[in-house]
C-alpha cells in the first residue's frame, strides 16, 4: 500500500526549487545518472498528434537507491546521502550534494514519477516516488515490490507528464543537444566510461573536439597555494562560448561568459579545490566578487587570448596556402623586408575574416575572389580611412572581431580601418536617434530646422551621401554663387558677383553640399541643396513654392556654372500634405521628384524616406558587422550627448 510522506517544508519554497530552463532540467537529471555510476542513459520523449511533448522518460543503468535511504532522501527537503560522502562506489566525483536538484524535473512537467530498481539480499527491488506539482508538499511513495528472479539490471528511471512545452522543447531541440555535449564534455574527459542517447541518438563528445589546450598556475592566499587547471576546447561546431567553474574533475558549478571576443567556439574548464571550496561554502553565485577568483579567471582570459592569436595564424595559413596554390593571393613578390613581412600578416588574418564571414565568398568565381582580395590588400596598404573605399573592402569584418584583431594585430595599419567600423556604428546609431527626435511627439515639439536640425546635420552630410562635401549653409544664394566658384577655383569670384545685379539671390537656403567627386560620367558634377523643416510643418504648396523657387533662380543665373554641372534641390519634412502628393508621384520618375530638367531636379521628401534611404544603405553593413544596436531611446541618448548644444531643452 502506497504511503504520503509531509516534506515539512512551505510550499513556496519547493516552487521555487522547481523553476529552471528545459536545459538546465535535463542536465540535474543526466548528473542524478551519472552520480549513481550509470554508464548508459537514455532520454526518450513521445509526440502527441498535434506535435507536442506526450511524455519524458530518462532511464539509466546505475545503482538505484534503496527503499529506506529513499525515504531520507525524498522524504525530506535537502536530504542527500551525497553530503556524507563525495566520491560515487565506483569513484566518481558527485556533482551535486544538496538533495534539491530533483525538483528541477518538475519544470519539464507536472507529474514525476521516479522508479529505483536497486539490488538487495541477491535480489531486485522495485518502488516509485511521485512528485505532483498540485501537492508541493508531499511525496508519495509506492510498496516495495520484489522483481522475478532472471531480472538482473538495476538503475533509476524518471516518468515526466504534463509536460511544460516551452521548456521541453527548449530541453530536446537539436540545437540544445550541442549545449548538453559541451556542458559534459569536461567529465567525459575524467570519465569517459558512459553513454547519453536522446531517443537514440548518442550524444557525442571527443569527435566533436577540433583542438585542445592546457595550462596550469598557482594561486596564493592565505599562505596556501592552490592549483588551478585550465582546459581549453575548440570545438568543430559553433556553440555558445562559455567558462565553466568546476571542481578538479571537471564537474561544473557555475557557467560565465567568456569574458573575451572569440570567434572561434571554443569553451574553457577551470578546475580547481579552490572552487571546490567556493561551492562547498556555497558562493558560487558570488564569485564576482572574489577577489582571488577574479585574479586567476585574468590568468585565464591571458592563455585563451595567446591561444585564439596563433590558432587565428595557423588558420589564416592554411587558407593563404589555398589561394597562393590557386594563383589569387595579391603579393606575388616576397617580403623584402619586416614592414613588407607585417602587411602581408594583417593581409592574412583580414582576408581570413572576410572568407569566414562574408557568406558567398567561397562561393564567388576566381576574378571577384581576386578582386575582392585585391581591395584589401590595397586599403592596408594605403592605410586607408576613407569611408567609401572601408565599406567596400573591408565591410565583411564582424564588429566582434574589432576587439580581438586589436589584440592580435596592435600597432599595424588595422586601426584605421577598426576607427572606420566605429564610425560605422555611430553612423547607424545618429540614424536611429535622428529618426527618433523627428517623430517623437514628446521630443519633437520644441525642435526648430535652423536652430536645431540645421546644426546637427551640417557635421552629418553623409546622411545625403558619401559623395557629398559641405559647402555652405545658412547664407544666401548671393554667397552660396560665392562659396562654389571658390570650390571650383576661380580667382574672379568677386568680379562674377558683382557683374550683375543680385536682387534675386537674397533668399537663404539651409544647407549646400558639394559632390567632391564626379560619378557617372567624368567630369560632370553634381551639387545638392537642401531645404529643412521643423517635425511640425508639414509640406504643402507654400513649401513646395519655396524649393521650386530656390531652383528657378539658381537656373536662371548664368553666373551658376551649367555646363557638366547639375544641381538637386532637396525640401525634407515630416509629412507630406495631400495637396500636393500628385506631385510627388509622378509618371517614370521616382517618388518625390517633383522636377527634372536638364539643369536641376526638385525632390520633395520626408524625413522617412530619407532615412529609410540611409538604413537600406547600412542595413547590411549592420548584419555583416553583427552590430548590437540599442533601441531608439537609447540611440536619441547618443544624439543628445554629442548634440547638446544644438537640441532644445524640454522647458523649451
Amino acid at each position: 500500500m502506497s504511503k504520503t510522506i509531509d516534506l515539512g517544508v512551505e510550499k513556496d519554497h519547493i516552487e521555487s526549487l522547481t523553476r529552471a530552463s528545459g536545459i538546465s532540467a535535463i542536465s540535474e537529471l543526466i548528473w542524478n545518472s551519472l552520480d549513481s555510476d550509470s554508464t548508459v542513459i537514455n532520454i526518450e520523449y513521445q509526440k502527441n498528434t498535434l506535435g507536442g511533448f506526450e511524455n519524458i522518460e530518462i532511464s539509466d543503468n546505475g545503482r538505484g537507491i534503496d527503499y529506506k535511504k529513499a525515504q531520507e532522501v525524498f522524504g525530506r527537503l535537502g536530504g542527500s546521502e551525497k553530503k556524507a560522502c563525495s566520491i560515487s562506489p565506483n569513484g566518481r566525483q558527485y556533482h551535486g550534494k544538496e538533495g534539491k536538484g530533483r525538483y528541477k524535473a518538475l519544470a519539464l512537467g507536472d507529474l514525476v514519477t521516479f522508479t529505483s530498481i536497486y539490488e538487495n539480499s541477491n535480489s531486485l527491488k522495485e518502488f516509485s516516488i511521485t512528485f505532483d506539482r498540485n501537492h508541493l508538499t508531499h511525496s508519495e511513495f509506492s510498496d516495495l515490490k520484489s522483481l522475478p528472479k532472471g531480472n538482473t539490471q538495476t538503475g533509476f528511471k524518471v516518468l515526466i507528464q504534463n509536460i511544460d512545452q516551452e521548456n521541453a522543447n527548449q530541453a530536446l531541440d537539436i540545437k540544445t543537444r550541442k549545449e548538453l555535449e559541451q556542458k559534459f564534455t569536461s567529465y567525459y574527459l575524467s570519465y569517459p566510461d558512459f553513454a547519453i542517447f536522446v531517443n537514440g541518438n548518442k550524444l557525442e563528445f571527443e569527435s566533436l573536439i577540433k583542438n585542445k589546450a592546457e595550462t596550469e598556475f598557482l594561486l596564493e592566499k592565505d599562505n596556501l597555494s592552490y592549483k588551478f587547471q585550465v582546459k581549453l576546447i575548440e570545438w568543430k561546431f559553433d556553440i555558445k562560448k562559455k567558462t565553466y567553474l568546476c571542481n578538479t574533475k571537471g564537474i561544473p558549478f557555475r557557467e560565465l561568459n567568456l569574458g573575451i571576443r572569440s570567434t572561434i567556439p571554443i569553451s574553457i574548464f577551470v578546475q580547481s579545490i579552490y572552487i571546490e571550496n567556493l561551492q562547498r561554502e556555497n558562493k558560487m553565485n558570488l564569485v564576482e566578487y572574489d577577489e582571488h577568483l577574479q585574479a586567476a579567471l585574468t590568468e585565464v582570459k591571458k592563455f585563451a587570448k595567446e591561444y585564439i592569436r596563433k590558432r587565428l595564424h595557423y588558420y589564416s595559413t592554411e587558407f593563404i596556402d589555398k589561394l597562393k596554390s590557386r594563383g589569387i593571393y595579391p603579393y606575388k613578390e616576397k617580403a623584402e623586408n619586416l614592414i613588407e613581412e607585417s602587411k602581408r600578416q594583417v593581409f592574412d588574418i583580414v582576408a581570413l575574416q572576410v572568407n569566414e564571414y562574408l557568406p558567398d565568398f567561397e562561393s564567388q568565381d576566381e576574378k571577384s575572389q581576386k578582386f575582392t582580395l585585391s581591395l584589401i590588400k590595397e586599403a592596408l596598404e594605403k592605410d586607408s580611412s576613407s569611408l567609401q573605399r572601408i565599406l567596400t573592402e573591408v565591410i565583411e569584418l564582424p564588429i566582434e572581431k574589432r576587439e580581438e584583431l586589436v589584440e592580435i594585430l596592435q600597432e599595424t595599419s588595422l586601426s584605421s580601418i577598426i576607427d572606420t567600423m566605429t564610425e560605422i556604428k555611430n553612423r547607424l546609431k545618429f540614424i536611429n536617434g535622428i529618426e527618433e527626435l523627428i517623430y517623437n511627439k514628446d521630443e519633437n515639439k520644441n525642435v526648430l530646422e535652423r536652430k536645431h536640425l540645421h546644426k546637427i546635420l551640417i557635421n552629418e552630410t553623409w546622411l545625403f551621401g558619401d559623395e557629398f562635401t559641405y559647402g555652405v549653409d545658412d547664407v544666401t544664394l548671393k554667397n552660396v554663387l560665392k562659396e562654389y566658384l571658390k570650390f571650383l577655383g576661380r580667382d574672379n569670384f568677386e568680379e562674377v558677383i558683382e557683374s550683375q545685379p543680385n536682387d534675386d539671390l537674397q533668399i537663404i537656403p539651409d544647407i549646400c553640399l558639394w559632390r567632391q567627386y564626379p560619378q557617372g560620367q567624368p567630369g560632370h558634377k553634381t551639387n545638392l541643396v537642401i531645404e529643412l523643416k521643423k517635425p511640425k510643418l508639414d509640406a504643402g504648396v507654400e513649401e513646395l513654392m519655396q524649393i521650386k523657387l530656390y531652383a528657378s533662380r539658381i537656373s536662371q543665373d548664368r553666373r551658376f556654372p551649367k555646363e557638366k554641372t547639375k544641381w538637386k534641390f532637396l525640401l525634407i519634412t515630416k509629412d507630406i500634405k495631400s495637396d500636393i502628393e500628385p506631385e510627388l508621384e509622378q509618371t517614370n520618375r521616382e517618388y518625390g521628384h517633383v522636377v527634372a530638367t536638364e539643369f536641376y531636379d526638385v525632390y520633395v521628401l520626408t524625413w522617412g524616406h530619407i532615412l529609410n534611404l540611409a538604413k537600406t544603405r547600412y542595413e547590411f553593413i549592420k548584419e555583416k558587422l553583427n552590430l548590437n544596436l540599442m533601441d531608439n531611446e537609447k540611440n536619441l541618448d547618443y544624439l543628445k550627448i554629442k548634440y547638446k548644444e544644438y537640441l532644445p531643452n524640454k522647458t523649451e
